[in-house]
């Protein structure tokens, strides 16, 4: 798993640009009339059109850096669905994602600050991903693997396999 390190105290051009990018759009697809042509062409406009067909993104939905996000075919991602995607984030096809969910694929060090620790996050097909679920960097949820509502995912969910709680923890396999 490939770690990014930032450091914050350095001014990038292209990243101020590409947050600046998504917050507004966030925030005209936040602001707008949901399901119609202007709110889908929104949503393709923010993930740099690395979505596939048959998805669908509720609002409200903040994401900081959408280039580094790629959406897979008919995924469903419910309201409130937030993303600090500097360590990238990849979904395949035919994943759920519930209501009010958080991945978060940087952090900050404990020594240095200013610099963030980036890892990305992989949510294989057709994984679930009930309410309230938190998913930390350097995560991958397997293929046909559900995570139970409210659940803190900081390691790997292996493919067909359910966890719940916080820490997240393999109950049982599907």
């Amino acid at each position: 798993m490939e770690e990014i390190r930032i450091n914050m105290a350095l001014h990038d051009e292209k990243t101020e640009n590409e947050t600046v990018r998504s917050t507004q759009l966030c925030y005209r697809i936040n602001n707008t009339m949901p399901m119609t042509d202007e709110y889908y062409g929104l949503v393709k406009e923010l993930f740099c059109g690395n979505i596939g067909e048959g998805t669908t993104v509720g609002q409200p939905v903040f994401v900081n850096l959408a280039n580094k996000v790629k959406i897979g075919k008919n995924v469903i991602i419910m309201n409130g669905f937030q993303c600090m995607s500097a360590g990238g984030l990849t979904i395949d096809d035919n994943v759920n994602i519930s209501l009010n969910c958080t991945i978060v694929t940087n952090n900050h060090d404990l020594k240095e600050k200013n610099i963030l620790i980036c890892k990305p996050v992989h949510i294989k097909k057709n994984a679930w991903i009930g309410a309230n679920v938190t998913i930390l960097p350097g995560v991958t949820i397997g293929e046909n693997s559900v995570v139970g509502a409210g659940a803190i995912v900081t390691k790997d969910v292996p493919d067909n396999a359910v966890a719940v709680g916080n820490p997240a923890r393999v109950i049982k396999n599907i």
